[in-house]
């Protein structure tokens, strides 16, 4: 016995599980490949054979399969034996059990719809009880001891879950059945040719192959009896081959059929499974999809081979079971792996084993029962007879009535009865059921016909009697006869057709369709009948069948009709509208006094053309057509509009209604034309399409009042915009349409502006459907009639909505911030202006708060712009919480915000203010860039307080501001008295700058920079000085700043350009040689819009007539930074046209070389700070030298300010710094000074004297 744990026993309890899904599986797949009348039939078995299978493989099969094996042939076990009784035992009874039962219900769906049900379960019980346990004796005898007892086992046949033991054994004996029994009625036909019966269900087959396959894991992974690493491998294996089969087999079909068939990629998927059975465990999965593979077109040809000779397998059972059962046992040989195989026979030797077992299987699974079924068949037939085969097994073989059955039965009731109110009953969840449903409409409609015929011939208006053909006796007759012959029915039945109709003749009567003659009552009266005989034959006997039509009122009608011919003339003769007679070759035969007057033609005249040349050119096909139309008789009337051309050659417009008229006289129909001429009304319609076209395809929404002032008529644009459907407005007065705020006064000044210009026009609130209220434009403007009462308002409405928008939209873009959404200056300024006016007004008092972030440069420019513009949009959130909704916080530019509060009646409010804004500005932001803490200045005035005016308040609290960074920032600051005095010296400077500027006060000075290693002369800055009139000098670190925040920075700065350059240009003309000059660039004067400081500089040089490289730009680390993007713009554009640039104060901003050699810079000015330490200061000398070193590698010259002793020259010289500037080497001197000293170089260098005495350094020349 195998050793098998608690697990080894769950994967054996739950493969049978999965094996006996399979069951399902089996049990949908034949179902559905069978026939509808059979399905029940087929299911029963697929139970039955289960049932049936286990009980029998319990009595005798498991003992003869497992039992002590009688030299490997047979077991010897007793029945009901199940060895020991452990739960392994038990559990393998089981597992082989459902082996079993799976062999016997492959023969199940071959045979299907054929066998009957009585044989069936003795072969299920054949099976399970000797050939199937016979079989697996050989094979498997000892499996669950782990050993090979069985005579093919120990000569190493392997078979791992039985594709020749199971599958093979099913697919032997089903093909042995199937020779016995034969095919099903009408599969083959005496010519050769097959046809094919459909499956009834083939989703639901499919289904089972679903089924089958998540079954097949466990009927091959169960095989283990453990649950040990071999599995994942049976299953890959087994989930492979089925699907490459599948796919094979598909493609074999369109390869062969050029359709996908889905039997095909079914029965593939299935071969494959079986295949791959064999082996399982001793495949490679690469193995496992060759052998599927191969098994899917392996299983399509046989089934061929099978049609070929007149085999019918119902559901393909034999190629897929047999055939592919046989391959995959093959391949065990061919693609096993030996390891794995552990038989230790080599790859022939295994073949040969593997061709024996096959030849054991066709022994005990073919041979035997062929000659058992055989004989079997000869005294107890096993097929059903042919009529209960036509019926179907569901009700032949289990009484079990299906709808077809049900519904076939109905036919037969009616076919005996005739009773055609007879119904079949209908399931409208099944094909059958809509048969029934349309059956029951034909009969329903053969019935309604049926009775309209009986009630034509009981209503009809003409007597109608049947005749014996042979002597003229009346057989029957409709209520009609007796009243057009006066006489009773009995009297009518009595009579012949010689008493009714002396003048007929009974034997060529029927001969003639319809005739005249004379009828006779039985009165005696004489009176003239028409008469229509006809013959009607049918189940061996005939009758005649007269139709008898008393035409006394017709003949009195024909002569009244001559008399309506005459009255007829004269009115066609006097008629208004034109009238013609037209025949049906299209030509007028007669035309009316009117039609020819029309055609301006005399009234003697004959038209004698076709109707159609009347017409214009252009309408004569429309008129034909139509005529053409009624002529043949497809239409009773045509009415058309066309152009006629009078013989004058003037156009006109006519309406033709042309209708076919049958004439006494005429032997056919012929047409009368009716012309009226429409010209006058066609133009005035044309107006009003026009202007209804108008009306309805203007984009803006119009409205017609009638005289009472409501709605009458509204255009489609009016429904689009209002949301009123149809005549929902019908009725509706103007102040309806409009808001509800609008007073009676305001409807009274429209009616008086009405009444005197007819016009009124304004902007108005409309109010839609909804209630939704809508700017719009309103245009009223009255019709009158000719009395000069009001007839009809017209209101033609506007929607303003996406111009207010906007509006709107260019309101807020003008006045608020685009970053941040607060008011920007132009609003600021707006709101500080109202509120002084308010305060003025109420005596209250305002308060101005400035306030400039701290620290705020370094983090845009360490973490990014993107960064600084989330900053200020959440220190904006901040303080707009740190203010009432009625205080308004603005953002000037920059980093720069102002809050203005009203009604303040203490200091105390603002202090507590000032602190909540400092408190929560200096709260960390967490920006997507990372974690950024910043604080903020704060200055405050107070109107009116510290100013009466906007402008006042205004400086006072920027005043305020500055005194709070001075006081060490994250503070706030009142303006104070001293504050004041300083704006007024701040005020006065900038006026004094403004007119130094026009007076030319200002001047420049230039100071030499030379060659640290040449001592030559290499350039100069030139600086901007300030001597007012009365002589005195103002310092440049005064007024530059005070320029940069009054904005006279970019006058100024041109200044600056044009003096250095007008001065370069005179030195040039009078033969001065002298170096590159270089002068300093504001940072607003380098980002100024509108081509800033490039175009300023090429304009400049143009008019001096000077190449622009004799200038070198100077600016600030901090200019460049501020904005790279537009500092690399600005530099491209200087660099197109020769001018260096020098990068100023170098070391005292927050820039990296590495930022920097992104940007076209020539050279770097060190800040004096830096050179004053030199060469003691230790950190200075690290500084300079990393700086100097680093620039060297990028290209870079190093410019050093500031020098003033021996020592820091030759510790620059060391360096390889390129030039130097400072008290040390010259100090600043005017223009004709430096004009002097470059003279006096000049000379020096031609006299080849040294090129540089320090000595000399502090004497100016």
């Amino acid at each position: 016995m195998i050793d098998s744990t608690l697990l080894d026993i769950l994967w054996v309890t739950l493969c049978a599980g999965l094996v006996l899904l399979m069951q399902a599986g089996f049990l949908c797949l034949e179902t559905g490949l069978t026939r509808s009348k059979n399905s029940i039939n087929v299911a029963m078995k697929n139970i039955a054979d289960f049932s049936v299978s286990i009980t029998a493989f319990l009595v005798i099969g498991y003992a003869i399969m497992f039992g002590p094996t009688l030299s490997g042939w047979i077991g010897m076990g007793a029945p009901f034996d199940l060895g020991d009784g452990t739960p392994f035992q038990l559990i393998f009874f089981l597992f082989q059990a459902l082996f079993c039962s799976t062999a016997v219900t492959i023969v199940s769906g071959a045979v299907a719809e054929r066998l009957s049900f009585r044989a069936y379960i003795l072969i299920s019980a054949m099976i399970a009880m000797l050939i199937y346990p016979v079989m697996g004796h050989w094979a498997w005898n000892g499996l669950e001891q782990g050993l090979s007892t069985g005579w093919l086992g120990s000569l190493g046949f392997v078979d791992w879950a039985g594709a020749t033991v199971v599958h093979g054994i099913g697919g032997w004996f089903a093909l042995a059945l199937l020779l016995v029994i034969g095919p099903r009625t009408g599969r083959f036909n005496g010519d050769g040719s097959v046809n094919e019966i459909t499956g009834s269900n083939l989703p639901l087959t499919a289904l089972g192959v679903i089924l089958l396959w998540f079954g097949w894991i466990g009927f091959n992974g169960g095989s283990t009896l453990a649950l040990d690493d071999r599995i994942p491998r049976v299953v890959v294996n087994t989930c492979l081959a089925a699907a490459a089969g599948g796919v094979s087999a598909l493609f074999w079909s369109l390869y062969r059929e050029r359709i996908p068939r889905v039997l095909s990629a079914i029965n593939g998927t299935l071969g494959g499974l079986v295949a791959v059975t064999a082996g399982a465990h001793a495949l490679s999965p690469f193995a496992a999809v060759v052998i599927g593979l191969l098994a899917g077109p392996l299983v399509m040809l046989a089934e061929a081979k099978l049609i070929q000779h007149r085999i019918d397998d119902a559901v393909g059972a034999v190629p897929v079971h047999l055939v592919a059962g046989i391959w995959g046992t093959l391949a065990v040989a061919l693609f096993g792996q030996p390891e794995r195989l552990g038989t230790g026979l080599d790859t022939l030797s295994q073949l040969g084993v593997q061709l024996l077992g096959i030849a054991a299987a066709f022994i005990i699974g073919f041979i035997l029962p062929y000659l058992i079924l055989a004989r079997l068949n000869r005294s107890i037939p096993l097929r059903v007879g042919p009529d209960d085969e036509a019926l179907g097994l569901n009700v032949t073989e289990h009484g079990a009535r299906t709808e077809l059955s049900d519904f076939l039965d109905v036919l037969n009731q009616q076919a005996s009865s005739g009773d055609l109110g007879l119904r079949a009953e209908v399931d409208p969840f099944n094909e059958v059921g809509q048969i029934a449903h349309h059956y029951n409409h034909v009969m329903d409609a053969l019935e309604e016909m049926s009775a309209k015929t009986q009630a034509i011939v009981r209503t009809a208006g003409d007597a109608i009697i049947t005749f014996d053909p042979v002597n003229g006796r009346v057989t029957s007759h409709n209520p009609m006869a007796e009243q057009v012959f006066n006489c009773t029915a009995l009297e009518l039945i009595q009579s012949d057709l010689g008493e009714l109709a002396p003048q007929l003749d009974i034997n060529d009567v029927w001969l003639k369709a319809r005739l005249e003659t004379e009828g006779k009552r039985l009165d005696g009266e004489i009176f003239p009948l028409e008469v229509a005989m006809t013959r009607a034959s049918g189940h061996g006997r005939s009758i005649l069948i007269g139709t008898f039509r008393d035409i006394s009122e017709r003949k009195r009608t024909e002569q009244a009709l001559i008399n309506s011919e005459a009255r007829f003339r004269t009115i066609f003769e006097n008629a208004a509208l034109g009238l013609a007679l037209i025949s049906p070759d299209h030509r007028i035969i007669d035309a009316n006094p009117a039609l020819l007057g029309m055609m301006e033609l005399p009234t003697d005249a004959s038209l004698g053309g076709h109707l159609a040349d009347l017409a214009h050119p252009e309408d004569q096909k429309e008129v034909f057509e139509r005529l053409g139309r009624v002529i043949a008789g497809d239409e009773v009337k045509e009415i058309c509009e066309v152009r006629c051309i009078c013989s004058s050659d003037v156009t006109i417009w006519t309406r033709m209604a042309i209708s076919r008229i049958a004439l006494p006289d005429a032997t056919t129909p012929m047409v009368v034309a009716i012309v009226e001429d429409v010209t006058q009304r066609k133009r005035l319609d044309d107006k009003l399409r026009l202007a209804a076209t108008v009306f309805e395809s203007t984009r803006e929404s119009v409205v017609i009042f009638n005289a009472d002032g409501r709605v009458e008529q509204v255009n489609r644009a009016f429904g689009r915009v209002f949301g009123y459907r149809g005549r929902e407005s019908r009725g509706m007065e103007l102040k309806l349409l409009l808001s509800s705020r609008y007073e009676a006064d305001f409807f009274e000044q429209i009616k008086a502006h009405l009444d005197t210009s007819d016009h009124w026009q304004g902007e108005v609130m409309a109010r839609c459907k909804s209630h939704d209220l809508t700017v719009m434009w309103l245009s009223l403007a009255m019709v009158r009639r000719p009395d000069g009462s009001p007839q009809n308002m017209i209101a033609v409405w506007t929607d303003l909505t996406q111009l207010k928008e906007q509006e709107e939209a260019i309101w807020r873009h003008a006045n608020f911030d685009q970053l941040t959404g607060l008011p920007n200056r132009r609003l600021f300024q707006d709101r500080l202006d109202q509120a002084l006016g308010q305060s003025r007004r109420a005596g209250g008092k305002v308060a101005l708060l400035f306030l400039d972030l701290d620290r705020f440069k370094p983090i845009n420019d360490t973490l990014g712009h993107q960064a600084g513009d989330e900053l200020l949009q959440l220190t904006a959130q901040r303080l707009e919480k740190c203010v009432r909704k009625s205080d308004t916080v603005s953002r000037l530019g920059g980093d720069e915000f102002t809050v203005i509060l009203q009604n303040i009646n203490h200091g105390q409010e603002l202090t507590k203010v000032a602190q909540g804004i400092i408190s929560a500005l200096t709260e960390p932001f967490e920006l997507d860039a990372g974690e950024a803490t910043i604080s903020t200045s704060i200055g405050i005035a107070v109107f009116p307080d510290d100013a009466e005016e906007q402008e006042g308040l205004i400086r006072a609290a920027d005043a305020a501001l500055y005194q709070a960074k001075d006081q060490g920032r994250a503070n706030h600051q009142f303006f104070t008295e001293s504050l004041n005095q300083q704006i007024q010296q701040r005020a006065e400077m900038e006026q004094g700058l403004k007119q130094a500027l026009e007076q030319h006060e200002l001047f420049m000075v230039y100071q030499p920079q030379v060659g640290v290693q040449t001592g030559k002369l290499l350039g100069a800055e030139a600086l901007v000085r300030w001597r007012r009139s009365d002589g005195s000098l103002t310092p440049p670190d005064q007024f530059i700043p005070m320029a940069e925040e009054s904005g006279l920075i970019l006058p100024l700065g041109e200044y600056v350009l044009r003096s250095v350059a007008s001065q370069v240009a005179q030195w040039q003309q009078a033969g001065i040689a002298i170096p590159p000059i270089s002068f300093n660039a504001s940072p607003r004067q380098f980002h100024v819009d509108g081509g800033g400081l490039p175009e300023l500089l090429k304009q400049v040089c143009s008019e001096q007539a000077i190449a622009p490289s004799s200038l070198v730009v100077e600016i600030t680390e901090g200019s460049l930074m501020s904005d790279p993007e537009s500092a690399i713009s600005v530099l491209d554009s200087l660099a197109e046209m020769g001018v260096d640039v020098e990068l100023d104060d170098f070391g005292t901003g927050y820039s990296s070389l590495a930022r920097l050699s992104k940007l076209k810079i020539q050279a770097l000015k060190l800040d004096r700070a830096f050179i004053q330490g030199l060469p003691l200061d230790r950190d200075h000398r690290t500084l300079v030298t990393a700086i100097a070193q680093m620039a060297k590698g990028m290209g870079i010259e190093v410019v050093a300010e500031g020098v003033e002793e021996d020592g820091q020259l030759n510790f620059l010289r060391r360096l390889t710094c390129q030039r130097a500037q400072g008290f040390g080497i010259a100090r600043p001197m005017e223009a004709e000074q430096f004009a002097d000293y470059c003279q006096r170089i000049s000379q020096q260098e031609r006299s080849e004297q040294a090129p540089f005495i320090p000595e000399l350094a502090y004497s100016n020349p």
